[in-house]
């Protein structure tokens, strides 16, 4: 009798639990009448939200079809770099060997960086009595990503890979106080060019020859514009800033050194994820790839990460690259809401949500998402090219729920800021009633 009543109470509970469940379901079940909207009607959509405490999920629409992410991808090498990178990024590898030091880069992208700048490299090296010799290290990786769009190579987003970046791998173009244009690094000049009225800065496909048009330059021009890299170019550009002679190394090999440590791996993170910086996603696979002492190539990374850390996603995704530049990527709802869990199970969400771009107040929804309560309630990567829009990332509800959702949005024809705009308010609604 008293294990009858045991399991009746128990039958009860979860009677009730269930009823709780399905009420706060169904009133998502409003959500079905988006897919024939006028703004998500017309092309391919995707949403899926997530109870993660529960292990529940709430909704779903397309959650097993693959998207193209854009940088939604960040979320993977974000997840690839806590999971491989320890709590430092590693700034320089090195041997001293009699009166010589022997130095190659590991992937940091912070050296001179103006976005994410770290002098410890350079301070190092500074203060060496040895003679400096630079080794290029084991490269197969191409400046370019797999799948890029080659006509990008001149915009600021689209930076070369490599393995000792210096200045970001740009020139910045600034105006000066006459109105004359000033390079930074020195190193490299400016030519004019007469064929255009509006000034600009452009750079030759297959050289680091830059122009600046004709046009008058604005008060405050600046232009990041990306530079060819080389081992001989960085060799260079390390060795003035210096002004100490450094010789390129273009053969060595060793299984003995040590290390130099540059920022924290949290900087870095935030300034991939909010301002969602190519450069820094990319160099982040660097990164991941000398740390498990394999040549730099973006595809090593990802196989790695893949095969150790991420073989539980539902849907194998297409990944090719750290930053999401590449349509070649393909990745589902549900493969993004797994790796979102894994990301809520296995790390604070203090540590985790403030460096996600963050609702009215970081990164690039920083002008969204914003509450009567001043509190933000959403923490989420963003993504967009040419008709992709996607955001995926943590909701927080006024009940107190953390959701996890992935809202994706390809192929579309219409403005994004309208795809923008309904996301918006759709994503505050479930906040305020779910």
């Amino acid at each position: 009798m008293k294990l009858l009543v045991i399991i009746s109470s128990v039958v009860l509970t979860l009677s009730l639990t269930s009823c709780s469940v399905s009420k706060r379901t169904s009133s998502l079940k409003n959500l079905d009448s988006l897919w024939t909207s006028v703004t998500f009607g017309n092309h391919h959509a995707g949403l899926m939200l997530y109870d993660p405490d529960r292990k529940q999920t709430l909704y779903a629409h397309n959650a097993e079809r693959y998207f193209v992410p854009a940088s939604n991808t960040k979320l993977f090498t974000f997840y690839a770099g806590l999971k491989t990178l320890g709590d430092s990024v590693e700034a320089l590898r090195y041997l001293v060997r009699n009166d010589s030091l022997i130095f190659w880069g590991t992937g940091d992208p912070t050296l001179l960086n103006v976005n994410v700048p770290s002098s410890k490299a350079l301070e190092f090296l500074a203060r060496r009595p040895e003679k400096l010799f630079y080794w290029p290290g084991h490269f197969p990786q191409r400046p370019f990503g797999s799948g890029w769009a080659w006509n990008d190579y001149q915009d600021y987003y689209q930076p070369e890979i490599s393995a000792l970046p210096v200045y970001g791998n740009v020139v910045r173009f600034l105006a000066s106080d006459k109105l004359a244009i000033n390079a930074i690094p020195q190193s490299f000049v400016l030519e004019k060019d007469t064929s255009h009225a509006t000034f600009q800065v452009r750079r030759n496909w297959m050289s680091n020859q830059f122009t600046g048009t004709s046009g008058v330059v604005p008060a405050h021009f600046e232009q990041h514009v990306p530079f060819q890299t080389s081992s001989v170019l960085t060799t260079q550009l390390v060795s003035d800033t210096l002004h100490k002679r450094i010789t390129l190394l273009p053969s060595f090999s060793t299984k003995v050194y040590q290390s130099l440590s540059s920022i924290s791996v949290d900087t870095l993170y935030k300034h991939m994820l909010q301002p969602s910086d190519n450069f820094v996603a990319e160099q982040i696979l660097m990164l991941v790839c000398s740390k498990i002492e394999q040549p730099f190539q973006s595809k090593t990374a990802i196989d790695y990460v893949l095969k150790n850390h991420l073989t539980d996603l539902p849907d194998r995704p297409n990944w090719a690259d750290g930053s999401g530049l590449s349509r070649y990527n393909l990745f589902t709802p549900k493969s993004i809401i797994r790796l979102l869990e894994k990301m809520y199970t296995e790390y604070p969400a203090e540590r985790i949500f403030p460096l996600l771009a963050i609702g009215g107040q970081a990164g690039s929804i920083k002008n969204a998402y914003k509450s009567a309560d001043g509190k933000p309630f959403i923490f989420a990567k963003t993504g967009s090219l040419s008709g992709v829009y996607n955001l995926s990332g943590y909701l927080l509800t006024k009940s107190g729920k953390t959701l996890l959702f992935s809202f994706m949005n390809n192929n579309f024809n219409r403005p994004t800021s309208e795809i923008r705009r309904d996301m918006e308010r759709i994503l505050t609604q479930i906040r305020e009633k779910y």
